[in-house]
């Protein structure tokens, strides 16, 4: 029945204990949830009719940092791939560090950003080198054992 309002009456606990009070459904056939639920009803019956709640705006949250990141972010710096693995840290937090430290140190606001990008940007160029270096060193050893590997008396011994 597309136009049926029945749901709108009673909750489904009420229409199965009326369904087993007159007999439409036998004691044995009911719903498994039925002798739980009236052992420990809820503490506000679920309705349809039920006021809805009242809806609050969301709060803006901003924190100091996020002004920077935004001047990082609008100037191309930060958008960088971000591994979930590894425990370094990201480069949009390195910026904000070395931004921090530079604006202690007394640079302008204008050189700041830049001189920041580029340090983040050589330290980000060295710990790919290092993982390159380390990646030709892991797939060199690989290789080697594969060679060294007895393949046909494997099973023996």
């Amino acid at each position: 029945m597309a136009s049926s309002r029945l749901e709108r009456i009673g909750t489904i606990f009420t229409r199965v204990e009326g369904l087993l009070t007159r007999g439409a459904v036998k004691p044995d056939d009911r719903p498994l949830w039925f002798d739980v639920y009236r052992a420990f009803p809820p503490l506000a019956e679920p309705k349809f009719a039920k006021p809805k709640p009242e809806i609050k705006p969301l709060r803006q949250i901003l924190y100091p940092e996020d002004a920077i990141r935004a001047k990082f972010h609008s100037r191309g710096h930060g958008l960088g791939a971000i591994s979930l693995v590894s425990p370094n840290e990201t480069t949009t937090k390195r910026l904000v560090q070395q931004y921090e430290k530079l604006k202690a140190d007394g640079v302008s606001e204008a050189e700041i950003i830049e001189k920041s990008a580029t340090a983040v940007g050589s330290e980000r160029q060295l710990e790919a080198n290092k993982v390159k270096v380390a990646t030709n060193s892991t797939d060199a050893d690989t290789a080697k054992l594969l060679n060294e590997a007895d393949i046909t008396n494997i099973f023996k011994d």
